[in-house]
């Protein structure tokens, strides 16, 4: 092979050996940014799942305050039944009693679905919380691995691009030995042919 071209294939070689690696080292961190994007969605999953049971417990909260009222106004309204002189009165506070008792079971009610509720919402926490921290021992796992990748990719990218100048540092000599093997070529086309020699030896002979 002449020496130019295989020069030109070397330099060819280190060009897309470069350009891979070069690819190569800008696709890595996009990678972990793509698992850093999911991580980020598991634990937005996580956070909404515990903001539930905090809504719930809020809610509770709220419903056990219901019943305390009611609780209190029934106290309330039996001691007035004690002090009452007309039927009529006592009728009215004997149903104030009723629609109390009435709002403290529906409030239970409410209270027992919660905590129904509840276990399904401590699961979904749970399971939310072994995802986030498998995924986040995965992107640790992922980032070791791109930096190892990086730094391996960044060193031979240093080697091909020493490669590279020293290929092109070379270029002024193989153009040298180009152009002394044109000029060569030049002088042999132009040099008579043997037959013609030996054709104008026997004409100088004959004159």
């Amino acid at each position: 092979m002449l020496p130019d071209v295989q020069h030109l294939m070397e330099l060819q070689q280190a060009d897309r050996e470069i350009l891979r690696l070069n690819q190569e080292i800008a696709a890595l961190p996009k990678r972990v940014a793509a698992i850093e994007e999911k991580l980020a969605g598991t634990k937005a999953g996580l956070e909404q799942a515990r903001a539930a049971v905090k809504a719930d417990e809020a809610t509770k909260r709220k419903y056990e305050s219901a019943i305390q009222d009611s609780q209190q106004k029934i106290s309330k309204y039996r001691d007035q039944s004690l002090a009452v002189k007309t039927n009529e009165q006592y009728k009215a506070l004997l149903h104030e009693i009723q629609f109390a008792e009435q709002d403290i079971k529906s409030n239970e009610d409410k209270i027992l679905e919660l905590m129904l509720n509840a276990d399904a919402r401590d699961k979904d926490v749970r399971a939310a919380e072994l995802e986030l921290k498998a995924e986040m021992a995965e992107i640790e796992k992922e980032k070791a691995a791109a930096r190892e990748r990086t730094a391996e990719d960044e060193k031979l990218l240093a080697e091909w691009n020493a490669k590279r100048d020293q290929a092109r540092a070379g270029d002024g000599a193989v153009s040298a030995t180009a152009s002394v093997l044109a000029v060569m070529m030049v002088d042999i086309s132009a040099a008579p042919a043997p037959n013609s020699w030996l054709s104008s030896g026997r004409i100088a002979c004959g004159e």
